[in-house]
């Protein structure tokens, strides 16, 4: 740790980090991995468009026109874009996830970077700056304190990402160090947000990533007009890691946090179905046991589902129904690996079969186990069917099982391009845009390429 830290603040520290990070400084590997979360989480959205009728009526009237809303194409204000945005590439629950920070980093920081970019007229370069500090902000506070806080029942993403989501709208503004610490206080007040939602399979979590990306936009528009948060918001005796985790005042103020040194964007995985991050082996293991052996779904009487014993307690992973909410079929390991086995995939659409006899029978068959021999993220589904037949099948994921390059995520797209309404040449477009990034002279061409 520099001298330089010693008796700052944790919230100067985060500050001055964020206000100092420039497109052309930053290692090539960061600016890579930025544009491939960026890109992923820009067609996750588009994969929900489905989804997007509700939530721009929502906005549909809130002036002035300042920003866009993704796939609609309409404008409204930038607070509103970043509400709306933030929803909608965490529709399916499949955008980026910086695991030890339990936080979907850029859902929460990308559309408060956008809209206020947009309103300001700033250019790829700034909007790549700030989306990397707000990722950056988001992940070094989760990954301290997330394990914590989710024990207590808090969601990482909006609790963490509305720190994130400040930071990056501070830095496309153009804040200095001071203003940018401010931005990030006022929003540790704004964050929030319970995992209750996965348990009772209620619509919050999608809300609380909107929330988190506009309260983000506020804060950096309060820090903007002169407005001051607690300096000691973090580290204070009712500060925020106190409340969130119960971490003891001051016990973390003088900690390296390596800010600039170590890239946690580099740490962000993805997924290749719109379903927890914890689920995603169970279901690509069941996907190739049913192809592999043309498995008919009548035929199967018994499911065993085995998980890393921590990744099994969290919040809506074990829950064999009823469903009325995609929040609770995408978390549930009984539904994603009955989905997948009768689908022969996992989409969307299929989230949403919560009264399908063939799925509800094998929900019903269905344990989901501890194993500690499995990693987190690892997973084990064990076949029974009528016939007498066993099979098994396990994904132990390495570190490029999820943690894609930009051609990992172009293959993903093909994936859900059938759920899209973009062309191929549109999406030609958008990957182009996106890879251009830090030559944009705006982010009309970015944004404008995800409107079908």
């Amino acid at each position: 740790m520099s001298v330089a830290h010693l008796n700052e603040t944790v919230g100067a520290q985060l500050g001055s980090f964020a206000a100092g990070v420039r497109a052309d400084t930053l290692p090539a590997e960061v600016v890579t991995r930025l544009k491939s979360n960026l890109l992923h989480d820009l067609t996750c959205a588009a994969a929900a468009y489905t989804v997007g009728p509700r939530l721009w009526a929502l906005v549909r009237d809130r002036t002035p026109a300042e920003a866009t809303l993704l796939c609609d194409g309409g404008k409204v204000g930038a607070e509103y874009a970043a509400f709306v945005n933030a929803q909608l590439i965490h529709a399916r629950a499949q955008d980026d996830t910086h695991f030890a920070a339990k936080t979907h980093v850029g859902a929460a920081v990308i559309p408060a970077v956008l809209a206020v970019a947009e309103r300001e007229g700033r250019d790829g370069a700034a909007v790549l700056a700030a989306i990397v500090a707000g990722c950056e902000v988001a992940a070094a506070v989760g990954e301290r304190l997330a394990a914590a806080s989710t024990a207590r029942g808090f969601r990482a993403s909006p609790v963490f990402g509305t720190l994130g989501a400040a930071a990056g709208a501070a830095s496309v503004l153009g804040l200095d160090a001071a203003a940018t610490a401010d931005a990030i206080a006022l929003s540790s007040s704004f964050s929030g947000g319970l995992n209750q939602t996965w348990i009772d399979g209620t619509p919050e979590w999608r809300f609380e990533l909107g929330m988190a990306a506009r309260n983000g936009v506020l804060a950096a528009q309060l820090a903007a007009a002169g407005f001051h948060g607690a300096p000691h918001w973090y580290e204070g005796a009712a500060g925020f890691a106190r409340a969130f985790a119960g971490v003891e005042p001051g016990s973390e103020a003088d900690a390296d946090w390596e800010l600039g040194e170590r890239w946690r964007l580099l740490d962000v995985t993805y997924k290749p179905y719109p379903v927890c991050a914890i689920t995603q082996s169970p279901v690509q293991v069941a996907i190739d046991l049913a192809v592999e052996h043309d498995l008919d779904p009548a035929d199967i009487t018994a499911i065993r589902c085995y998980l890393n014993p921590q990744d099994r307690t969290y919040p809506g992973t074990v829950n064999p129904g009823p469903y009325g909410d995609v929040g609770a079929t995408l978390m549930s390991a009984e539904y994603c690996v009955a989905m997948a086995l009768k689908r022969r995939g996992a989409t969307l659409a299929g989230l949403e079969d919560f009264e399908d006899p063939v799925i509800g029978r094998l929900v019903s068959v269905t344990e989901v186990l501890p194993d500690d021999g499995l990693p987190s993220l690892g997973g084990r589904v064990e076949l029974e069917t009528s016939s007498g037949s066993t099979w098994v099948g396990e994904l132990v994921p390495d570190a490029s099982t999820y943690g894609w390059d930009w051609d990992g995520v172009l293959a993903n797209i093909v994936r859900m391009e059938p759920e899209m309404a973009l062309s191929r040449e549109q999406l030609d477009a958008l990957e182009s845009a996106v890879a251009g990034l830090d030559s944009l002279p705006s982010v009309a061409a970015l944004v404008g390429a995800t409107v079908a």
